[in-house]
């Protein structure tokens, strides 16, 4: 009972997973290849499903053809396998026992699909032996389209094999391939294939990468899309052997996406012998190709044996003595040592020297080495096919006597609370330990250490730990001395002590601002604008600033700094009919900063003469005059000032307009004239005078 119910659990689930997969309509694909030849597209398709075989195998396929780059197919042939007679026929006529037993191989295959066997399901044995059957299905897909490439008989009889002889030379060319009878149960996607008629003689070129090894060679090419099965041969006693017992295919998983290579080795060979490769492989198109021919060489790549490094010692100033040892016997083709030299365990080693020592030598003498760095050594064995062994690299301990050099201050500075802030310039020696600071209230007076910041002897190769350089200090604000002094000393992991710095003077706060520095005089011109002025004549002045801005509610823009003893500075960055606003402002050494100065605004304007208004005309009507007039560059800058004769004769200024026109009430015999202005200064000549009686 157990059991019954088991099955018709299992019954259940694969009827459900069915109904589940049936909601998505499966695909099938039918893939194309092409290649242009004899004035023909010869074609070549393959369906990915056997069920989809079947139907090709009763009915046959389909080709279409559309021209250029266009989406109108339209059926050109169809094709369909061989009947049983063709089969025999073909089979007779064959060169060769080879070619007949693929042929006959494809017409088996062909025979099997239509018989349509189908597959039987044990419940007991599960979802294992489904997935044996289909995997035994795909076997034999597998044979039958190895047989379809290697084979064009094969191909044609399969109805894998068209060839379109109606083709123009130079003309792109798409195909697509459909069955005759569609599958009930597959929606069949038809995979285009796209070709230009035009020979291609380099198409099946496919280059051949070589490994020298010791008495072997071995062999990479990347796949090609239109090869497979390939054969190696070598010329052995002036014929030519095939060395692969059978072909070499590229098979892997539909999931794969590493690199996509295949190789072949071959060793016992003599090494330093030249030895000439052939690989050929099949076409799509039953043809067997040779796709490369290479020349190898094995050589000699067994190393010399390892050297043994000895602690190298700094024996004396200038030399640093390397000595190394060698096990007897030593090989015949040894040739001779190389000495190098790294400042880190597993970084870059540079040779030491020209050539290469002698076989007999045991000891270097290094007069180059990197006092300031680490030194590591490195021996290096070779012999005459340059292969190298080397020893383990190996550190020198130098014997250092020489002090850093003279520490140099960059800044100090108080804050108003009595935090003295020192900041040295770091020392370029590669073994500092770090610095000692000293303070005193007096430059005559004894210096006292006061803080000390050096680094542990672990943290000397480390990139992430850096000398400590900018040192704080606290010191009293009422003080009868205005100035603090700081000294400091550098020390390296060998203790030595540098000499003391220079005296750094550091000023005691004030909380007094400077004086404000006034502006004299500002003069504008078309090009630029002049300020004179007086700055701030406080001693302790640290810089003097100038500021400008173009809008007088923004905020003061810090714009040049002005040396103490200048008097005028002259703006060349401006621009024509734009209202510069200027300030200033003194800050001492303690950073106390004056007020801004009062504010000077300047403005350059443009000399440049507009054109005058044209058909300047004036009427009278109904006791109001109306002046009119013409002009070319009328923009938003543009205005017109209208003039008027006085009693004496002379044109005064009168009104002005925006537009093209001007109206005021009739007031006797008047005479007018008007005149062009733009805002950054420019203006025209008088008008002609227009009257009015």
């Amino acid at each position: 009972m157990k059991k019954h119910l088991t099955i018709l659990f299992i019954s259940f689930l694969f009827l459900f997973s069915a109904f589940a997969k049936a909601q998505q309509i499966p695909t099938t694909v039918i893939k194309t290849k092409g290649r242009f030849i004899n004035n023909s597209v010869e074609l070549r398709f393959f369906p990915d499903r056997k069920s989809t075989m079947k139907l090709a195998f009763q009915s046959g396929f389909i080709v279409e053809r559309a021209k250029g780059s266009a989406e109108n197919y339209v059926e050109i042939g169809r094709t369909k396998p061989y009947s049983e007679a063709q089969w025999l026929e073909v089979m007779n006529a064959a060169s060769s026992e080879d070619k007949m037993n693929e042929i006959e191989l494809a017409m088996d295959f062909y025979l099997d699909v239509l018989e349509d066997n189908g597959g039987t399901m044990s419940f007991n044995d599960g979802i294992g032996e489904l997935k044996n059957q289909k995997a035994a299905e795909d076997f034999h897909l597998m044979i039958s389209l190895l047989t379809a490439v290697k084979n064009a008989e094969a191909a044609k009889g399969l109805g894998f094999s068209y060839v379109d002889k109606t083709v123009e030379n130079g003309v792109d060319y798409n195909y697509r391939i459909k069955l005759v009878t569609p599958s009930n149960i597959y929606e069949t996607v038809s995979s285009p294939f796209s070709i230009r008629a035009v020979k291609n003689a380099n198409t099946l070129k496919n280059k051949v990468y070589i490994k020298t090894g010791d008495t072997e060679l071995g062999f990479v090419w990347k796949d090609h899309p239109d090869l497979s099965g390939v054969d190696v041969e070598r010329t052995i006693n002036g014929k030519n052997v095939k060395l692969n017992k059978a072909p070499i295919y590229a098979i892997r998983g539909s999931d794969y996406d590493g690199p996509k290579r295949t190789g072949f080795d071959e060793d016992s060979l003599v090494n330093y012998q030249k030895y000439t490769y052939r690989f050929y492989a099949q076409t799509l198109f039953g043809e067997r190709v040779q796709f490369a021919e290479v020349t190898g060489m094995p050589r000699d790549k067994k190393p010399p044996q390892q050297p043994f490094l000895k602690q190298p010692q700094h024996a004396l100033p200038d030399e640093v003595h390397i000595e190394w040892e060698m096990n007897a016997p030593i090989a015949g083709d040894f040739k001779g040592f190389a000495v190098s030299r790294s400042e880190e365990n597993n970084g870059t080693f540079t040779l030491l020297h020209d050539k290469l020592l002698p076989q007999t030598a045991r000891k270097f003498i290094d007069k180059s080495f990197l006092m300031d760095k680490t030194n590591y050594y490195l021996v290096q064995a070779v012999d005459t096919a340059n292969n190298v062994s080397s020893s383990f690299p190996v550190a020198v301990t130098l014997i250092d006597s020489i002090p850093p050099s003279k520490p140099i201050f960059i800044k100090g500075k108080i804050d108003s609370t009595g935090v003295v802030t020192v900041d040295i310039k770091k020392n370029p020696e590669a073994d500092l330990m770090g610095y000692r600071l000293y303070r005193s209230n007096a430059a005559e007076h004894e210096f006292s250490a006061i803080k000390e910041g050096f680094l542990s002897i672990d943290s000397i190769d480390s990139i992430e730990v850096e000398v400590k350089t900018i040192f704080k200090d606290t010191v009293t604000l009422k003080s009868l001395t205005p100035y603090i002094y700081y000294r400091v000393e550098a020390l390296d992991f060998n203790h030595n002590t540098s000499e003391f710095s220079e005296i750094l003077k550091v000023k005691r706060p004030d909380k007094i601002a400077p004086t404000t520095p006034v502006f004299k005089k500002i003069k504008s011109t078309q090009d630029v604008i002049e300020l004179h002025f007086a700055l701030s004549k406080s001693i302790d002045i640290k810089e003097q600033i100038l500021y400008r801005k173009t809008d007088l509610k923004a905020p003061w823009e810090r714009y040049q700094v002005l040396k103490n003893d200048q008097h005028n500075f002259i703006d060349q960055k401006v621009k024509k009919g734009t209202i510069y606003y200027y300030s200033m402002r003194a800050i001492d050494e303690s950073e106390n900063a004056s007020e801004y100065a009062v504010p000077v605004q300047g403005k350059t304007y443009n000399s440049s003469v507009r054109p005058p208004v044209e058909n300047l005309k004036a009427t009278s009507r109904n006791g109001e005059v109306t002046l009119d007039w013409d002009y070319k560059n009328l923009n938003k800058e543009t205005y017109f000032v209208i003039y008027k004769k006085n009693r004496e004769g002379q044109f005064i200024r009168y009104d002005r307009s925006l537009e093209l026109r001007f109206r005021e009430s009739e007031n006797g015999k008047s005479t007018y004239a008007v005149k062009v202005f733009t805002k950054d200064g420019g203006q025209s000549k008088l008008s002609e005078e227009v009257s009015i009686k």
